[in-house]
Protein backbone atom coordinates (compact mmCIF):
# COMPACT_ATOMS: atom_id res chain seq x y z
CA UNK A 1 0.00 0.00 0.00
CA UNK A 2 1.18 3.23 -0.53
CA UNK A 3 0.57 6.46 1.53
CA UNK A 4 1.28 10.39 1.17
CA UNK A 5 3.16 12.00 4.10
CA UNK A 6 3.52 16.57 3.73
CA UNK A 7 6.51 18.04 5.56
CA UNK A 8 6.33 21.42 5.22
CA UNK A 9 8.05 24.37 6.33
CA UNK A 10 6.44 27.13 8.37
CA UNK A 11 7.60 30.93 8.48
CA UNK A 12 6.65 32.28 4.45
CA UNK A 13 5.27 29.13 3.69
CA UNK A 14 2.64 27.39 6.11
CA UNK A 15 2.41 30.88 7.80
CA UNK A 16 1.90 34.41 6.43
CA UNK A 17 5.83 36.21 6.32
CA UNK A 18 4.85 39.20 7.42
CA UNK A 19 2.10 38.65 9.90
CA UNK A 20 3.14 34.98 10.84
CA UNK A 21 -0.94 34.00 10.53
CA UNK A 22 -1.81 30.73 9.86
CA UNK A 23 -5.82 31.36 8.47
CA UNK A 24 -4.89 30.74 5.28
CA UNK A 25 -3.57 26.88 5.42
CA UNK A 26 -4.90 26.03 8.54
CA UNK A 27 -8.57 25.16 6.57
CA UNK A 28 -7.07 22.37 4.23
CA UNK A 29 -4.51 21.30 6.67
CA UNK A 30 -7.29 20.08 9.78
CA UNK A 31 -9.36 18.51 6.49
CA UNK A 32 -6.60 16.25 4.80
CA UNK A 33 -4.83 15.30 8.53
CA UNK A 34 -8.95 14.23 9.21
CA UNK A 35 -8.62 12.54 5.41
CA UNK A 36 -5.32 10.40 6.92
CA UNK A 37 -2.65 12.14 5.59
CA UNK A 38 -0.11 12.92 7.92
CA UNK A 39 1.69 17.03 8.08
CA UNK A 40 4.83 16.82 9.83
CA UNK A 41 5.96 20.76 10.50
CA UNK A 42 10.02 21.32 9.32
CA UNK A 43 10.77 24.49 10.63
CA UNK A 44 14.11 26.16 11.98
CA UNK A 45 11.44 26.86 15.08
CA UNK A 46 11.69 25.32 18.17
CA UNK A 47 9.92 23.15 19.74
CA UNK A 48 7.77 25.53 21.92
CA UNK A 49 7.05 27.37 19.07
CA UNK A 50 5.87 24.36 16.81
CA UNK A 51 3.49 23.03 19.81
CA UNK A 52 2.29 26.54 20.18
CA UNK A 53 1.21 26.47 16.96
CA UNK A 54 -0.28 23.31 16.77
CA UNK A 55 -2.27 24.37 20.02
CA UNK A 56 -3.60 27.16 18.45
CA UNK A 57 -5.32 25.98 15.55
CA UNK A 58 -5.93 22.89 17.15
CA UNK A 59 -3.96 19.77 15.66
CA UNK A 60 -1.43 17.91 16.87
CA UNK A 61 1.35 16.62 14.65
CA UNK A 62 5.06 15.09 14.44
CA UNK A 63 7.81 17.85 13.82
CA UNK A 64 10.98 18.22 12.94
CA UNK A 65 12.14 21.34 14.65
CA UNK A 66 15.49 23.60 14.70
CA UNK A 67 16.32 23.01 10.50
CA UNK A 68 16.40 18.87 11.62
CA UNK A 69 18.53 19.02 14.74
CA UNK A 70 15.24 16.89 16.68
CA UNK A 71 12.06 15.30 16.05
CA UNK A 72 9.25 15.32 18.19
CA UNK A 73 6.49 12.10 18.13
CA UNK A 74 3.18 13.28 19.99
CA UNK A 75 2.43 10.22 22.01
CA UNK A 76 -0.30 8.82 19.89
CA UNK A 77 2.42 7.99 17.34
CA UNK A 78 5.04 5.04 18.56
CA UNK A 79 7.11 5.91 15.33
CA UNK A 80 10.83 5.80 15.79
CA UNK A 81 10.87 3.96 19.25
CA UNK A 82 13.97 2.66 19.01
CA UNK A 83 16.13 6.12 18.72
CA UNK A 84 16.81 6.97 22.48
CA UNK A 85 14.75 9.82 23.38
CA UNK A 86 13.72 12.30 26.27
CA UNK A 87 10.15 12.56 26.94
CA UNK A 88 8.38 15.76 26.88
CA UNK A 89 6.00 17.31 29.21
CA UNK A 90 3.00 16.77 27.07
CA UNK A 91 4.10 12.48 26.94
CA UNK A 92 5.48 12.78 23.65
CA UNK A 93 9.21 11.87 23.03
CA UNK A 94 11.69 14.25 21.40
CA UNK A 95 14.77 12.81 19.68
CA UNK A 96 17.96 14.38 19.59
CA UNK A 97 20.62 14.90 16.81
CA UNK A 98 22.72 18.44 17.14
CA UNK A 99 25.60 19.78 19.63
CA UNK A 100 23.19 21.49 22.53
CA UNK A 101 22.75 25.38 22.64
CA UNK A 102 24.81 26.43 25.07
CA UNK A 103 28.05 25.01 22.88
CA UNK A 104 26.52 26.90 19.91
CA UNK A 105 26.39 30.50 21.66
CA UNK A 106 30.18 29.62 23.14
CA UNK A 107 31.50 29.34 18.95
CA UNK A 108 28.76 31.95 18.18
CA UNK A 109 31.10 34.62 20.64
CA UNK A 110 34.81 33.06 19.44
CA UNK A 111 33.33 33.57 15.40
CA UNK A 112 32.29 37.50 16.81
CA UNK A 113 35.53 38.45 18.26
CA UNK A 114 37.78 36.34 15.28
CA UNK A 115 35.23 38.71 12.51
CA UNK A 116 35.24 41.87 14.46
CA UNK A 117 31.27 41.39 13.83
CA UNK A 118 28.16 41.46 16.30
CA UNK A 119 26.10 38.98 15.17
CA UNK A 120 23.08 40.02 17.31
CA UNK A 121 22.09 36.29 18.74
CA UNK A 122 18.72 35.66 19.89
CA UNK A 123 20.00 35.29 23.61
CA UNK A 124 21.82 38.60 24.04
CA UNK A 125 18.09 40.04 23.98
CA UNK A 126 15.55 40.30 26.35
CA UNK A 127 11.79 38.99 25.66
CA UNK A 128 10.74 42.51 25.32
CA UNK A 129 13.68 43.56 22.63
CA UNK A 130 13.56 40.68 20.66
CA UNK A 131 10.15 41.10 20.31
CA UNK A 132 10.43 44.29 18.68
CA UNK A 133 13.05 42.82 16.04
CA UNK A 134 11.44 39.99 15.19
CA UNK A 135 7.07 40.94 15.06
CA UNK A 136 6.62 38.48 17.59
CA UNK A 137 4.51 39.46 20.51
CA UNK A 138 6.30 39.10 24.06
CA UNK A 139 5.06 35.28 24.59
CA UNK A 140 6.34 34.57 21.13
CA UNK A 141 9.55 36.11 21.85
CA UNK A 142 10.59 34.01 24.64
CA UNK A 143 9.18 30.91 22.56
CA UNK A 144 11.98 31.66 20.65
CA UNK A 145 14.49 32.18 22.69
CA UNK A 146 13.94 28.72 24.11
CA UNK A 147 16.67 26.96 21.80
CA UNK A 148 17.98 23.47 22.49
CA UNK A 149 19.93 22.65 19.38
CA UNK A 150 20.49 26.20 17.86
CA UNK A 151 20.99 29.63 17.46
CA UNK A 152 19.28 32.16 15.60
CA UNK A 153 21.42 35.26 14.39
CA UNK A 154 19.62 38.94 13.92
CA UNK A 155 22.43 40.76 12.11
CA UNK A 156 21.44 42.39 8.84
CA UNK A 157 24.44 41.59 6.50
CA UNK A 158 25.36 41.42 3.10
CA UNK A 159 25.80 37.78 1.56
CA UNK A 160 29.52 37.87 0.94
CA UNK A 161 29.80 38.39 4.93
CA UNK A 162 27.19 35.64 5.56
CA UNK A 163 29.37 33.40 3.59
CA UNK A 164 32.81 34.31 5.51
CA UNK A 165 31.06 33.35 8.69
CA UNK A 166 29.23 30.26 7.85
CA UNK A 167 33.28 29.35 6.43
CA UNK A 168 34.20 30.47 9.89
CA UNK A 169 31.72 27.87 11.82
CA UNK A 170 32.90 25.09 9.61
CA UNK A 171 36.05 23.72 10.86
CA UNK A 172 33.47 24.09 14.72
CA UNK A 173 31.11 21.30 13.15
CA UNK A 174 28.47 23.75 12.69
CA UNK A 175 27.10 25.86 10.04
CA UNK A 176 24.97 29.70 9.02
CA UNK A 177 22.39 29.06 7.36
CA UNK A 178 19.28 31.50 6.23
CA UNK A 179 16.05 30.86 7.34
CA UNK A 180 12.84 33.36 6.78
CA UNK A 181 14.69 36.65 7.30
CA UNK A 182 17.36 35.63 9.70
CA UNK A 183 20.08 32.83 9.79
CA UNK A 184 20.66 29.67 12.51
CA UNK A 185 23.85 28.17 13.27
CA UNK A 186 23.14 24.35 14.42
CA UNK A 187 25.61 21.13 13.90
CA UNK A 188 26.38 20.44 10.60
CA UNK A 189 25.02 16.46 10.39
CA UNK A 190 21.66 18.10 11.09
CA UNK A 191 19.75 19.47 8.25
CA UNK A 192 15.74 18.93 7.71
CA UNK A 193 16.56 16.21 4.37
CA UNK A 194 18.17 13.74 7.00
CA UNK A 195 15.13 14.27 9.50
CA UNK A 196 12.81 14.13 7.25
CA UNK A 197 14.21 10.69 5.95
CA UNK A 198 14.28 9.34 9.38
CA UNK A 199 10.59 10.24 9.62
CA UNK A 200 9.55 8.82 6.89
CA UNK A 201 11.29 5.39 7.40
CA UNK A 202 10.43 5.43 11.01
CA UNK A 203 6.64 5.56 9.54
CA UNK A 204 7.09 2.97 7.31
CA UNK A 205 7.97 0.74 9.93
CA UNK A 206 4.81 1.75 12.03
CA UNK A 207 2.62 1.12 9.57
CA UNK A 208 4.26 -1.11 6.53
CA UNK A 209 3.20 1.06 3.81
CA UNK A 210 5.19 2.55 1.05
CA UNK A 211 5.20 6.72 2.08
CA UNK A 212 5.10 9.02 -0.94
CA UNK A 213 7.07 12.24 0.56
CA UNK A 214 5.70 15.74 -0.44
CA UNK A 215 7.54 18.94 0.52
CA UNK A 216 6.64 22.76 0.14
CA UNK A 217 9.10 25.54 1.27
CA UNK A 218 9.77 28.67 -0.19
CA UNK A 219 13.56 29.59 0.74
CA UNK A 220 17.07 27.84 0.53
CA UNK A 221 16.38 27.24 3.90
CA UNK A 222 14.33 24.16 2.82
CA UNK A 223 16.75 22.66 -0.04
CA UNK A 224 17.56 19.95 1.80
CA UNK A 225 14.02 18.99 3.05
CA UNK A 226 12.90 19.84 -0.95
CA UNK A 227 16.00 17.42 -2.31
CA UNK A 228 15.04 14.60 -0.38
CA UNK A 229 11.21 14.18 -0.85
CA UNK A 230 9.12 12.49 -3.81
CA UNK A 231 7.36 15.62 -4.68
CA UNK A 232 8.54 19.24 -4.21
CA UNK A 233 7.36 22.44 -4.30
CA UNK A 234 8.36 25.47 -4.01
CA UNK A 235 6.31 29.16 -2.90
CA UNK A 236 6.96 32.73 -4.34
CA UNK A 237 8.41 34.19 -1.39
CA UNK A 238 6.62 37.95 -0.63
CA UNK A 239 8.66 39.63 -3.67
CA UNK A 240 6.01 37.31 -5.88
CA UNK A 241 9.44 35.81 -7.12
CA UNK A 242 11.51 32.26 -5.98
CA UNK A 243 14.25 31.61 -4.45
CA UNK A 244 17.02 29.93 -6.89
CA UNK A 245 16.69 25.98 -6.16
CA UNK A 246 18.69 23.44 -8.16
CA UNK A 247 16.01 20.62 -7.15
CA UNK A 248 15.04 17.65 -9.60
CA UNK A 249 11.32 17.71 -9.87
CA UNK A 250 10.74 21.13 -8.50
CA UNK A 251 7.27 22.44 -8.93
CA UNK A 252 7.08 26.44 -8.80
CA UNK A 253 3.86 27.44 -7.36
CA UNK A 254 2.47 30.69 -8.52
CA UNK A 255 1.37 32.01 -5.22
CA UNK A 256 2.89 33.79 -2.19
CA UNK A 257 3.38 31.54 1.03
CA UNK A 258 0.13 29.98 2.54
CA UNK A 259 -2.01 31.06 -0.53
CA UNK A 260 0.79 28.87 -2.42
CA UNK A 261 0.91 26.34 0.10
CA UNK A 262 -2.98 25.15 -0.60
CA UNK A 263 -2.57 25.36 -4.03
CA UNK A 264 0.74 22.77 -3.79
CA UNK A 265 -1.11 20.82 -1.34
CA UNK A 266 -4.47 20.37 -3.84
CA UNK A 267 -1.89 19.58 -6.55
CA UNK A 268 0.42 17.09 -4.69
CA UNK A 269 -3.23 15.15 -3.70
CA UNK A 270 -5.29 15.83 -6.59
CA UNK A 271 -7.88 17.93 -4.91
CA UNK A 272 -7.51 21.30 -7.21
CA UNK A 273 -11.27 20.40 -8.50
CA UNK A 274 -12.84 19.46 -5.28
Amino acid sequence: MESSIIFTDLDGTFIDFDTYSPEVATPLARDIINRGVPIIFCSSKTLVEQRALMGSIGITVPCIVENGAGIYFPDSYSALNDLPGTQTVDGGRLISFGDGSEFIRRQISVVSDALDLDLKPYHEFSDRELSKITGFDEGGARQARNRDFSETLTASLDAETWSNINAAFQPMGLHCLPGGRFHTVTSIDCNKGRALKIVVDGFGAMTGDRWHSIGIGDSANDFEMLDSVDYPYLVQTPRGDWNEMDVDNLKRISAIGPEGWVLAVQDALGLASE
